[in-house]
């Protein structure tokens, strides 16, 4: 007999489009969603941002401008964290969240390193953080000080200069800055580290401790995420199971974790929610489809590396079509549509000044006259974001 409490994948994407804040948002504004996700992949940074104010209630949703005042006044910062690639994250979670990765991201970056021959680094990474020591400075300015203090050749590829700001982010050395004036929706400046991010740990208090940190991991991913597999969080944050596994356990004999099987394609996975979100979920009360249940479909506008996408590595395909071949992203249009929780298309994010009409979508399958609609009401929502 199947196990009453296995859930099969419309279950599981119903319950992630409400956990990630597509579904219902409640949240006040950009920073509070930030928090609650813990962090978000953010190297696209306005098509992120826009992901994020998607996720603010109705009521209260910002428009570009605010999102990237937020930005600015360093409520929300922007690091390269978790993995060697750049995420958002609240100015309380930063540094914890960096002791934790930072040493799992510096060995990955060593191969890019090894494969260039940038030998030492270590002389550039502490002229990165004496450039920023008297204000927040462009990437093109650090650059020029690293040239005319003879740390960094002027003819070094770029890669050299990069892989020098990215150890002095994970050292704790810098970390986004305000934007340049000039380009007040460009966010390529950075700041002393201790001049952005509040001292002490955040949620582990004035120490560092690594188990808590872990447990803290969890703490936080599962909430906003509804159900995930250990694999999941692994790929997402890149902390091994080594040290994963004895810290669900302790969440599970706690009551705040619950291991739920899978059915159906995620079928021999074991998932796992917070045990309010078990309880929300296994009844049945709250099972829907996506806009289905308000009787249309519902398009979203996602940007590539949005969290319904990213943090779920190993069970994402609960959010694709079977019935679809794979497809491969092909220039401009990274960003993903979907329709009910479920990628349906491709679109590329609009070039500056041009909004609306620039909204260009790829469809995978032949839509609706009910979806096309879906979908304007999407564009019209970004249109009013932009604008």
């Amino acid at each position: 007999m199947a196990d009453p409490r296995a859930l099969d994948p419309t279950v599981v994407r119903a319950a992630r489009l409400a956990a990630t804040g597509l579904h219902d948002p409640r949240l006040s504004d950009v920073p509070a969603v930030v928090g609650d996700l813990l962090a978000v992949q953010g190297q696209e940074l306005q098509p992120a941002l826009w992901g994020l104010s998607r996720r603010v209630a109705p009521a209260s949703r910002p428009g570009r401008a605010a999102v990237n005042e937020a930005l600015a006044a360093g409520e929300v910062l922007r690091t390269h964290a978790l993995r060697p690639t750049w995420h958002l994250v609240r100015p309380q979670d930063a540094r914890w969240l960096l002791e934790l990765t930072a040493p799992r991201v510096a060995r990955l970056m060593a191969s890019t390193e090894k494969a260039w021959k940038l030998g030492d680094l270590g002389p550039g990474t502490d002229a990165v953080a004496t450039a920023v020591a008297d204000g927040p400075r462009t990437r093109a300015q650090i650059r020029q000080e690293l040239v005319d203090r003879g740390v960094l050749d002027p003819d070094a590829p770029g890669i050299a200069f990069t892989q020098m700001l990215m150890h002095a982010e994970l050292q704790r050395l810098v970390i986004s800055g305000p934007p340049p004036d000039a380009t007040p929706l460009q966010h390529q400046s950075y700041a002393a580290f201790d001049d952005r991010v509040p001292a002490g740990y955040g949620p582990l208090g004035e120490r560092f401790d690594a188990e808590a940190a872990v447990l803290e991991l969890w703490r936080r991913y599962l909430p906003g995420r509804a159900f995930a597999t250990l694999n999941d969080l692994r790929l997402w944050s890149d902390v091994t199971v080594r040290d994963l596994r004895p810290a669900l356990a302790a969440l599970v004999d706690a009551g705040e974790a619950v291991e739920v099987a899978g059915a159906g394609d995620l079928d021999g996975l074991t998932l796992v929610a917070t045990a309010g979100t078990a309880a929300r979920w296994l009844d049945g009360d709250d099972v829907h489809d996506g806009g289905e249940r308000e009787g249309r479909p519902e398009a979203l506008l996602l940007q590539a590396y949005d969290e319904l996408l990213m943090s779920y590595r190993e069970t994402r395909h609960v959010v694709l079509d079977p019935t679809l071949p794979p497809q491969e992203r092909a220039g401009a249009y990274v960003h993903s549509v979907a329709v009910d929780g479920v990628v349906s298309g491709r679109w590329r994010w609009p070039a500056p000044p041009a909004r609306t009409a620039a909204v260009d979508v790829q469809w995978l399958r032949d839509p609706s006259q009910a979806e096309r609609a879906a979908l304007d009401a999407a564009v019209a929502d970004l249109d009013a974001y932009l604008d």
